[in-house]
């Protein structure tokens, strides 16, 4: 009797979990490591089961989550790896905000995305393979230089080759020459000892 409570409790706790909306499950942990000022996030609610009503969000025809678009919100914060969670993304526009951090590795589990505007942010770090046609990541200092910014994004954007990696980090002046300067002392220790 207590085996049948047991998996009957197992079985009724596993489908409240499966009850959740996966969508909003990754977006409400979007919002998470976000800050908002302007509020362009304030209906989102874990309590919801349809996101499609959401401000900056696009569905389908199916109530899935094809587009995310808060260009030039105000938004600070980190992009968090749940956005690989949207499967079903195609577009993403979030130019123009405050975001830091590493774009997450995680955008190139999503097939079906075409278009990634992250220009004009602080992202850093190396930029992940995605099969989007267009990513655009000029204005992000951490990836592109200043002196850099036309060859990192190509003018306006960057035509990602769907073999690639990461795209390069372009590296500035004094970059290279703390690389050069921490060698010679390396050396230099290393001749003394």
């Amino acid at each position: 009797m207590f085996l049948l409570l047991l998996v009957s409790t197992s079985s009724s706790a596993l489908n409240s979990r499966d009850d959740v909306n996966y969508e909003v499950l990754a977006l409400i942990n979007m919002k998470s490591v976000l800050m908002d000022p302007s509020g362009v996030l304030k209906g989102w609610d874990l309590g919801s089961e349809d996101p499609c009503s959401w401000a900056i969000i696009t569905c389908s025809q199916e109530s899935l989550v094809t587009e995310l678009q808060a260009p030039n919100s105000n938004v600070s914060g980190y992009l968090s790896p749940s956005i690989g969670n949207l499967t079903n993304l195609e577009t993403i526009q979030l130019q123009n905000n405050n975001l830091t951090g590493p774009i997450p590795r995680e955008i190139g589990k999503l097939a079906m995305l075409h278009y990634i505007d992250l220009s004009y942010n602080n992202l850093s770090g190396p930029v992940p393979r995605s099969s989007a046609k267009t990513f655009k990541i000029a204005g992000n200092p951490m990836i592109c230089s200043a002196d850099a910014e036309k060859d990192c994004d190509g003018g306006n954007s960057y035509k990602l080759k769907r073999s690639q990696g990461t795209l390069p980090l372009a590296r500035n002046k004094s970059h290279k020459f703390a690389i050069a300067f921490a060698s010679t002392i390396g050396c230099v220790i290393v001749l003394f000892l």
